[in-house]
């Protein structure tokens, strides 16, 4: 009965997309968080329901198209000339990297996944350009509250799942993880998530998107005192998942807004460089404390049960024993699976999906050892090889350097849109840190739609602040006109 309920709740939110693109975000949001408790209602816990956001953001898409928007990447504005080599070179080495692991593997399924893993944040950039276009930052806002609200219900789940409450939704999908850390055997609470790891990037997710709405919009003591005390909260709440980098990911995020903060709005350059030196610490502090990915682990994760005393204290202790990892993880996740990629399939890697979460529901971990796809870089290699690295790097500096650009024209046009974009690109850069050393999750649909957006977002605020500019012009003018003419009249 959960799966025909469950397709019938996704057909409906999809003809609502159809009829309506603008609310495209926030059914996806719903969609997403969703469809991990109905998969763990259903027998077998199928994995299709992990592609069902995407079915309901394809649905926006052709609303949107039908709409007639334009959804072409050369519709956002400075996108061919800072970028559009980059992207067609590496649009060229994915699909060349798909024919490779299709006729390597002979998996659809393998190629499917990778494809959809490297371009699924293609399309919803370009939507949320659009979006943000015609519904400004109010609409931007809006569904980064919607956001907030629903998803910090969602992660309640992690808190029942720890005081035992006995629910089906509740727990990881699959094989569930162990920690053997601080003297103690500690359970990876993910709650309504399917696993601790998803849980722990919404955590750090709505941390971030708290911070920006409370502090980066209007600050005064009740909101810092506000933003600091749900943080906090967050962070306590995040430490039940077992995945440490959830804390050094927000200290990443908080790092680099105020860092941008200080370059561009204050002149403040040696202050900058400082907080860049916390933000690099915070950085090396992930290295030191990615957990590895779950996939080998075989208990089911409602099936344990740890309840010795002063059990909270032990998650605690574990998120601050970062320091005596990081020499390890830095080799283990650094340029030594690029090296093993090398060695083992050579400088054009295994092909595109063979070091992507989920090729294991359909065969992935008996064609290929997956281990060096951990971290960013040994995924990046194994599936694009060294030249599809290379182009993926040069792509992301140039990326990077339009983004800098845009804040620096936010800077000196708009200081209310310059900081929603200070936040975006925090909040890409801190994703960035996370992949680099702990790639798995970032194979789920709704995180790269989620990444999609805040890029799109960002794109679209010099519009919007010209936009704001021209319009205080108009009405400043007008203002001037009209007291002009009653001066006259008097």
């Amino acid at each position: 009965m959960m799966p025909e309920l469950a397709l019938v709740l996704v057909f409906f939110a999809a003809i609502l997309a159809i009829g309506s693109w603008r609310s495209g975000l926030i059914l996806c949001t719903l969609t997403a968080l969703m469809q991990d408790p109905m998969r763990k209602l259903t027998p077998g816990e199928p994995v299709y329901f992990v592609v069902l956001v995407g079915f309901v953001f394809g649905a926006a898409w052709i609303g949107a198209l039908l709409s007639r928007v334009p959804l072409r990447p050369s519709s956002i504005r400075g996108w061919e000339p800072q970028v559009g080599t980059q992207f067609t070179l590496f649009v060229i080495i994915v699909l060349l990297q798909g024919v490779h692991s299709f006729v390597r593997f002979g998996s659809a399924a393998m190629t499917g996944i990778g494809m959809l893993s490297y371009f699924a944040a293609l399309p919803a950039i370009v939507f949320a350009y659009q979006y943000a276009v015609r519904f400004d930052i109010k609409g931007i806002t809006r569904w980064m509250w919607f956001y907030v609200f629903a998803a910090s219900l969602a992660l309640m789940g992690v808190y029942l799942e720890y005081i035992e409450v006995d629910w089906t939704a509740l727990g990881e999908v699959g094989e569930g993880l162990i920690i053997y850390d601080v003297s103690m055997a500690l359970k990876a609470y993910s709650g309504f998530f399917r696993s601790s790891e998803i849980a722990a990037w919404h955590t750090g997710t709505i941390a971030c998107f708290v911070f920006l709405l409370l502090v980066g919009q209007r600050r005064s003591f009740a909101r810092i005192a506000l933003a600091a005390g749900l943080v906090l909260f967050l962070i306590g709440m995040g430490a039940l998942t077992g995945r440490r980098k959830m804390l050094v990911q927000i200290a990443i995020f908080i790092s680099m807004y105020f860092l941008l903060v200080a370059w561009f709005q204050r002149g403040a350059t040696k202050i900058a460089g400082v907080i860049g030196f916390v933000g690099l610490a915070s950085y090396v502090a992930i290295i030191g404390i990615v957990e590895p990915d779950p996939g080998e682990r075989t208990f089911r994760s409602h099936e344990l049960t740890v309840a010795p005393d002063q059990l909270y204290q032990a998650y605690a202790l574990r998120t601050r024993s970062v320091i005596e990892d990081i020499p390890d993880r830095i080799s283990q996740l650094g340029l030594q699976p690029v090296t093993w990629v090398v060695e083992q399939q050579g400088w054009f890697g295994a092909g595109l999906g063979s070091g992507s979460q989920g090729v294991q529901h359909f065969g992935g971990d008996e064609l290929i050892d997956r281990g060096a796809a951990e971290g960013g870089l040994g995924k990046l290699t194994m599936e694009l090889g060294v030249p599809g690295l290379l182009i993926a790097i040069w792509f992301a500096y140039a990326l990077g350097r339009y983004m800098w650009r845009v804040l620096g024209q936010l800077a000196v046009t708009s200081q209310a849109h310059a900081r929603v974009g200070y936040g975006m690109v925090a909040f890409m850069a801190s994703n960035v840190a996370a992949f680099s050393v702990a790639a798995q999750a970032y194979g789920d649909v709704f995180i790269l739609l989620c990444l999609g957006w805040a890029l799109g977002f960002l794109l679209a605020l010099p519009v919007l602040a010209k936009r704001a500019v021209e319009a205080a012009l108009q009405t400043s003018a007008r203002a001037n006109i009209s007291a002009v003419i009653q001066r006259r009249a008097g």
